[in-house]
């Protein structure tokens, strides 16, 4: 098999150019064909193939070529030895064809380059089968091939693919070796004799020898066996009381410090493992997948950091769908088993101080970055766990941006942002997932600064750029059932709070009462959601919700307070194709007997956004 060995120094003239020429030299002089690709030196084949427009039309003329017309085109009168040199490293994708071109034309392709960890130096470790660190005498050397080691240990190449070549300059004598006390356990690929010397050339033949019976030390070697699926688990096991015991002696840190702690802690642990594959891309997602295993929230992490992904919903353990711009798709995401399931919704919960189990199996909560989560346990679903996260947005929209996205047009975004400022009371209607929590914290941008808002939400979503803000958050029961702060009585403590506005981020019960009464007693300006298919629809919602609160109220009373508290109904809805799109803004205008009364004064109608032509009243000259 064919095998390519990339070749540096661990400091400048440490003999790295010397020893890829010598070594392709002496394969060629017993017969194998050998290329040495020199890079960073000046010579014959750089001046030809210094531009990289030579470069790419020498690979393009040659590339069409058989192995044997290659090398015959490259070798001197027909030498089993060849050696190619650049002046610097070419464009990453030529790079990548010429060693490709090399690794199939020669048993043995010798790079030596300056630099390992540039992005050419990374794609040649890519290609290489093995690595040599050319090293001089004493402990600098040491010190850079350690430090050599960390760095490939951080772009998860594998270790194991590193030797070192111990090089004696002064005396121009080879000794070959590995380095114990920085590689313990890991076999040297040569030995220094018992006086500690070795003339040059018979040095190069003891390494060539050496790499000629050790298979053992290239990649995709037959000892290399494949990382079973158990790989994730058997690494968690082994890292996480590590990890555990780690962050128990550094303290409470930040979870950025964290998550640095955990990624050095596998990422050694990776570098000692021998049954893992030696590719950088495989052991790269092992590194990954623990690092979301002990960390993270499992399967679900790629998915919440996917910026298309605004849902995503598990039905089970081996069952998880998300949303990309309104429709839903599988994936190929799955837990190992219920019990992983399980334990990633601890970690949800559990920061919030909440609790879920069989005997409490609903839960709402959230996530850092405030995505809203609702769990449901066995008994009440029936095929696992469920978890739906809808994703928050990591950044608020502005009117005008919704307006610039097609959600609503320039005309209405500017109503919309003129009615906030001007202190009109405005409910946000529509269905699940339609868009209402990002709509009202578009419509909160528009506030003036200088006024005191006061938040109220089941689990908090609005994040309002505005410099005064109080979130409030209710509390589920505890588990005797006691303890519950509900929406309803936050939005009674914020009566008392001297608030400006106050933001609901949803009505779904007697609290709605409260709002109206708070919208009628000088609170003007405040916004809230409810769910309700049409402006018509969410009057009878509120009216419905009223009642709720079980204060008997006769209905044309309570209809008198929806009148006198809410100024517009904003309906959002999500369309067939997906998109989110403000359908209607309706003015409450009144009552006619004990009916209340409205007037469109901008739909969306056959894909088009218009305007009804009517002013609304509380525009018109006069108007309170």
């Amino acid at each position: 098999m064919n095998k390519l060995i990339a070749v540096f120094g661990c400091e400048p003239g440490a003999g790295r150019k010397t020893i890829a020429r010598e070594l392709s030299r002496h394969w060629g002089d017993v017969g194998k064909t050998a290329m040495s690709l020199i890079i960073g030196s000046a010579g014959n084949t750089a001046d030809q193939l210094s531009q990289s427009e030579r470069l790419e039309e020498w690979i393009s003329r040659f590339k069409s070529l058989s192995p044997p017309m290659l090398r015959n085109y490259l070798s001197a009168e027909g030498e089993g030895a060849a050696t190619l040199e650049l002046l610097a490293f070419p464009p990453v994708a030529l790079l990548r064809n010429l060693l490709g071109l090399l690794h199939a034309a020669y048993d043995w392709t010798l790079v030596s380059a300056p630099a390992a960890f540039s992005p050419e130096g990374v794609a040649l470790l890519d290609h290489a089968d093995l690595y040599l660190w050319i090293a001089k005498a004493g402990p600098a050397s040491q010190a850079s091939f350690q430090a050599s080691q960390d760095e490939l240990t951080a772009l998860h190449f594998p270790p194991s693919l590193s030797q070192a070549v111990f090089n004696r300059l002064p005396q121009k004598i080879w000794a070959v070796r590995g380095f114990p006390e920085i590689n313990p356990g890991k076999p040297a690929i040569g030995k220094i004799p018992e006086d500690g010397t070795l003339r040059f050339r018979e040095g190069v033949q003891a390494l060539a020898s050496t790499l000629e019976s050790r298979d053992d030390l290239f990649r995709n070697a037959p000892a290399a066996a494949p990382a079973p699926e158990r790989a994730i688990e058997e690494i968690k096991s082994r890292v996480q009381p590590e990890l555990l015991r780690i962050l128990d002696q550094e303290g409470p840190t930040s979870y950025s410090r964290d998550a640095e702690m955990a990624q050095k802690t596998v990422e050694a642990c990776l570098a000692q493992d021998s049954t893992l594959p030696a590719s950088r891309q495989e052991r790269g997602e092992i590194l990954t997948r623990v690092l979301h295993e002990v960390l993270g929230l499992g399967p679900l992490e790629p998915l919440l950091k996917d910026p298309d992904v605004s849902e995503v919903m598990v039905n089970g353990r081996g069952c998880v769908y998300v949303e990309k711009k309104g429709k839903l798709h599988a994936t190929d995401a799955k837990f190992s088993s219920d019990k992983q399931l399980r334990t990633v919704i601890d970690r949800i919960v559990s920061p919030l101080g909440r609790r879920v189990d069989e005997s409490m199996p609903l839960c709402d909560a959230r996530l850092a970055d405030g995505s809203r989560v609702n769990i449901v346990l066995p008994p009440l679903a029936l095929d696992g766990p469920t978890v739906t996260i809808r994703k928050f947005m990591t950044r608020t929209l502005s009117l005008a941006e919704l307006a610039s996205l097609g959600s609503m047009s320039g005309a209405m975004a500017d109503f919309l942002r003129a009615c906030v400022a001007g202190r009109k009371n405005i409910v946000v209607s529509g269905g699940t997932g339609s868009g209402k929590t990002t709509l009202l914290n578009a419509l909160s941008s528009a506030i003036p600064d200088d006024e005191r808002i006061v938040t109220i939400e089941d689990a908090a979503e609005l994040r309002l750029q505005k410099p005064h803000v109080v979130r409030l958050e209710s509390r589920p029961a505890n588990a005797e059932g006691e303890g519950a702060i509900p929406i309803r009585r936050l939005v009674i403590n914020a009566l008392r709070m001297r608030p400006d506005r106050i933001v609901v981020g949803e009505c779904r019960g007697g609290e709605a009462l409260d709002m109206l009464q708070a919208m009628n007693t000088g609170h003007d300006g405040s916004l809230t959601t409810v769910h309700a298919n049409s402006p018509r629809d969410a009057l009878g919602r509120l009216e419905t919700l009223v009642l709720m609160a079980g204060m008997d109220l006769p209905v044309k009373v309570v209809r008198e307070q929806i009148r006198s508290a809410v100024h517009l109904i904003v309906q959002q809805a999500r369309l067939s194709d997906g998109s989110r799109k403000v359908i209607s803004i309706t003015e409450v205008t009144g009552m006619e007997g004990d009916t209340l009364t409205t007037q469109e004064l901008y739909r969306h109608r056959g894909g088009v956004f218009e305007s009804t032509g009517l002013m609304p009243r509380f525009a018109a000259p006069g108007a309170a």
